[in-house]
């Protein structure tokens, strides 16, 4: 297993930003180096961190790191603070640097697959949120979608929490907080299939003790509602660590992983 901590210099952040990735390689139970063949690529998955996470909260507090080695899937971390994975108000435009920037910057470093059919994006929290979020507002980039404990409706949470602080204050213009608006996810969802775009896979779950967990169960029946390929998966569980290493594991089971390495794609 390869661990690789990055230091990135965003053109359009315009700062240095953290990246960690994790490559699989051989070990005592994958004797035959084919990670190294010239030839191969890597599925790869995009995993989000939550709010007031980095890119090293998913190695430090589940097994990835193993499950990656198991899937033999390259897996990316970056560090956004608490963006939500917006091009913000009064910040960064960290949807643009999520979609383009650091996709490009992978595929050109390290020996993942270009295809959509081999990319995917998960998160847990606002990176659940984030996870859909991208996936719908770039459906050519990512197949599959994964939203653990997700923040999944923006609109509803900042209601939840007017009377504490202001979560989206420096985040979303207010138009962008109203139903039908582009973070409205169902309703995004239902706009691109009427335009007939192709919807990545939907994977949604949440534990049954989790804040999260009624706010959820509305987005689940909106999106039940529209003609996609959706999954939504709920057990016993809090908003934490314990409950997401397990699901993480669901997700990779449900996504359509390869036996090995993947053929590079034919150079144009």
């Amino acid at each position: 297993m390869a661990l690789i901590d990055i230091k990135l210099f965003s053109v359009t952040l315009q700062t240095q930003m953290d990246i960690r990735v994790i490559l699989p390689t051989p070990d005592a139970n994958w004797t035959d180096p084919s990670c190294y063949d010239a030839n191969k690529r890597y599925q790869v998955l995009y995993l989000l961190h939550g709010f007031t996470g980095d890119c090293t909260v998913w190695n430090r507090y589940s097994n990835i790191e193993r499950y990656a080695q198991k899937h033999r899937l390259a897996v990316v971390c970056a560090s956004v603070g608490n963006s939500f994975y917006a091009d913000m108000i009064h910040g960064g435009r960290y949807r643009k640097y999520m979609l383009e920037e650091l996709p490009a910057f992978i595929r050109h470093t390290f020996p993942v697959s270009h295809r959509r059919e081999d990319t995917f994006i998960a998160g847990i929290s606002m990176g659940g949120y984030g996870a859909f979020r991208l996936a719908l507002e770039k459906p050519e980039l990512f197949a599959c979608a994964a939203s653990l404990s997700g923040a999944v409706d923006v609109i509803a949470l900042n209601k939840m929490f007017a009377d504490q602080f202001d979560i989206f204050g420096d985040i979303f213009a207010p138009e962008e907080l109203l139903p039908g608006s582009g973070n409205d996810l169902p309703a995004l969802a239902a706009k691109l299939i009427n335009q007939g775009c192709r919807i990545p896979r939907l994977y949604q779950c949440c534990g049954t003790e989790d804040y999260l967990y009624q706010l959820n169960l509305s987005v689940r029946d909106r999106f039940q509602a529209l003609d996609l390929d959706y999954t939504y998966d709920e057990s016993a569980g809090m908003h934490d660590w314990d409950y997401w290493d397990a699901q993480i594991c669901k997700v990779l089971d449900w996504l359509p992983l390869a036996d090995d390495l993947v053929d590079a794609e034919e150079k144009k």
